[in-house]
């Protein structure tokens, strides 16, 4: 279930909405962060010294892609398992669903960027990356997911 408000559309009908171009390219991108998370992963644990650190490298990537999965399946999921920050009714059904679905897509993409930032954020020192690089990158990704949350409820408060 997608959890974005109060509001359930048992009423409707399920509505289908497919996916655009746009929708296709945050899926690619997302699995190619998710991708580059596992190779950075394999690559830390072969060169790392410290197991433990190295370890906490393939958990952050193997807990990307289950959030990858997770969340990407939750754009395909149908009308009645989401739930809307607005009452939903016939004129407004087709925008809030496409809106709740991009959103996850956009979720998606930051989720799995921020894993790949954990990745490296144990041995950043040690690979050459500036220290706290990590730190300000998986601040800039948070700020971000909290950026698209507001603008996603201001659209869904304007279109409703």
């Amino acid at each position: 279930m997608l959890n974005l408000g109060p509001y359930s559309t048992k009423e409707f009908p399920n509505i289908r909405v497919y996916p655009t171009v746009i929708d296709r390219i945050l899926e690619g991108v997302a699995v190619l962060l998710a991708v580059a998370a596992w190779g950075c992963a394999i690559w830390v644990y072969t060169h790392a010294e410290d197991k433990i650190v190295a370890n906490f490298s393939l958990f952050a990537a193997g807990l990307g892609t289950f959030c990858l999965l997770l969340v990407g399946f939750s754009a395909y999921l149908p009308i009645r398992w989401i739930r809307f920050p607005v009452r939903i009714t016939e004129r407004n059904v087709a925008v809030q669903y496409l809106m709740a679905v991009r959103i996850a897509r956009i979720l998606n993409v930051c989720l799995t960027l921020l894993f790949l930032t954990l990745v490296f954020s144990k041995v950043e020192v040690e690979y050459g990356i500036p220290q706290g690089l990590c730190n300000i990158i998986t601040g800039a990704v948070g700020g971000l997911l909290i950026l698209v949350l507001m603008v996603y409820y201001i659209l869904a408060f304007k279109y409703k």
